[in-house]
């Protein structure tokens, strides 16, 4: 709306829009935003960089601003478009705001005639330097002599490596508190791990996401893509809501996709369309997906991890310290009839009667959103006092700490795609009760958890976005109820369950692991683009 609102020429406007709209909008106080003016006018070229970064517009026309080779023609532009004053002398020259060789790749592929020169400058290191010394001596470079200068600046042969290391543009959730937030935290920590450069992007969803938009600001700088997005209702808009303009022409583009079922919607083939493959984290999506795309379908797990967490007594939780306590967490906005939470009522009813000392949480959240399910699951645990539910958004911190404090975990649910919750559980030493069908199945067997028996049955009616006909579990309650009334009365077997459980996890689930997978296909498909032959599936 006002992308320069915080120069000069724009702080007028923002600031009445703020008072007539933005504070009661965004919930802030008036100190808050006076703190943000007086921000912006003590450091203008931050401010002026930010803009850039969230306004799509300015990045079409601009794709080099940000560099050396093109500041001045933006800032001049900036001056012209938003008034004199907008654009200080101070910040005419910048060549700073990235690192040089992410300068030279930007301004690379926002030159054609760089490209058509030197069509291998970053993948081949003679190339490279053959680019660095083009730069600093022709004419034909058309870049003004402040430019040329800084190239002459560089150390070629130090610069060359970081230019020719493979970027990937990661787009996803992550500041939306969900389990595709931890997934897509996860694969940036695995693909870390295994050496590869990220380059990352927020999707927004709503006003409840984490305010940490800014902090994911990269643009579009590698040559692969991953959309870590649902085909709905945010992957078409997945550029829109991160504010960034897609490359052209576009980078080779992989979605990653959860679902829940063994076959995925008709409406998801759309949506393939605008992928070159497909990577999932179990061969349970898998399966469905490869039965349904044309484009390639790789099962890539993301990893899991535990990160640090402060360890808290139960009372923090309002939780009774002597209790044997199950666990289950899971999110209202994931279907509650899929997760499943009334059978796990039931069957803890039929383990245990209210006097006995042990406990069980169902944690949840945004249950406002969903009021007819809330209201059903609140009633499910009526006159049960041993049943609590905490209906509450949690730091990710104080969701495993409340893991840690509870003895284990259960998860009845119908169908999972990946079913992270139960993973951690296992990475912590917890004995794990979960339904033995779906995603889960990747990394659950006999040996390291206790599997409850299901009948495969239709989902019976239409509950958005499943269809009628879709197939899931009906775990069967009475098994369930048998153990966690085992888990209970022998504490020494329960060990033993959660320390298989730990090892198998710690062995199949590692971010190592995962990281490395990734980075071999990420290696496949740029030498399948290199060579111009089509990827195809791969486990």
């Amino acid at each position: 709306m006002l992308p320069h609102g915080l120069l000069p020429s724009g702080q007028r406007s923002l600031f009445r829009w703020f008072v007539q709209h933005g504070l009661q909008a965004g919930d802030l106080g008036l100190e808050e935003v006076w703190w943000l003016f007086l921000q912006a006018r003590e450091n203008p070229r931050a401010e002026l960089r930010l803009a850039f970064l969230f306004t799509p517009h300015w990045q079409q026309h601009f794709p080099d601003a940000l560099t050396v080779f093109g500041w001045s023609r933006f800032a001049d532009w900036v001056d012209k478009t938003y008034g004199a004053g907008s654009v200080s002398q101070r910040l005419a020259v910048s060549s700073d705001f990235l690192e040089p060789a992410l300068q030279i790749r930007i301004a690379y592929l926002a030159r054609t005639s760089w490209r058509d020169e030197h069509p291998d400058a970053l993948s081949n290191k003679a190339a490279a330097l053959g680019l660095l010394q083009w730069l600093e001596s022709s004419e034909e470079a058309q870049i003004g002599p402040e430019a040329r200068a800084w190239v002459a600046g560089l150390n070629g042969q130090a610069l060359i490596p970081d230019l020719l290391k493979p970027t990937v543009n990661v787009i996803g959730h992550f500041c939306y508190p969900s389990g595709l937030r931890v997934s897509v935290e996860a694969m940036i920590e695995a693909m870390a791990l295994a050496g590869v450069r990220t380059s990352l992007r927020d999707i927004r969803t709503d006003a409840r996401d984490d305010p940490q938009h800014v902090r994911f600001d990269g643009l579009e700088t590698g040559d692969i893509t991953i959309i870590h997005a649902q085909p709905e209702p945010f992957f078409a808009e997945a550029y829109a809501r991160a504010d960034l303009v897609e490359r052209m022409p576009r980078t080779y583009r992989i979605a990653y996709w959860y679902w829940e079922f063994d076959s995925i919607p008709d409406a998801w083939s759309a949506h393939a369309a605008q992928a070159d493959e497909v990577w999932t984290a179990t061969e349970f999506i898998a399966r469905g997906l490869r039965e349904r795309l044309s484009v390639p379908v790789s099962t890539l797990f993301p990893g899991v991890t535990l990160a640090p967490f402060q360890v808290r007594e139960r009372a923090y939780f309002d939780l009774d310290a002597h209790r044997f306590t199950f666990l289950f967490t899971f999110h209202m906005m994931s279907v509650m009839e899929r997760k499943n939470p009334l059978g796990l009522v039931r069957a803890f009813k039929m383990a245990f009667s209210a006097d006995e000392p042990v406990a069980l949480v169902l944690k949840t959240s945004f249950g406002d959103r969903h009021p007819e399910q809330f209201r059903e699951l609140c009633e499910a645990v009526a006159g049960f006092p041993t049943i609590t539910i905490i209906d509450q958004v949690l730091s990710s911190d104080e969701v495993l700490s409340l893991m840690h404090a509870c003895d284990a975990y259960v998860s009845l649910h119908r169908s999972e795609g990946l079913g992270l919750t139960m993973a951690e559980a296992m990475l912590m030493g917890k004995p794990v009760i979960a339904t033995g069908f779906s995603g889960n199945m990747d990394f659950m067997d006999e040996e390291n958890s206790l599997l409850v028996s299901y009948e495969r049955v239709k989902v019976g009616r239409p509950i958005p976005p499943y269809d009628a006909d879709l197939e899931w579990a009906e775990p069967s309650v009475e098994h369930a109820a048998q153990l966690m009334r085992r888990l209970y009365e022998e504490p020494e077997w329960a060990r033993e369950i959660g320390a298989r459980g730990r090892l198998s996890a710690e062995k199949n689930l590692s971010l190592e692991k995962a990281g490395r997978r990734m980075a071999e296909r990420l290696s496949e498909i740029d030498a399948l683009r290199r060579s111009a032959t089509p990827p195809t599936n791969l486990p």
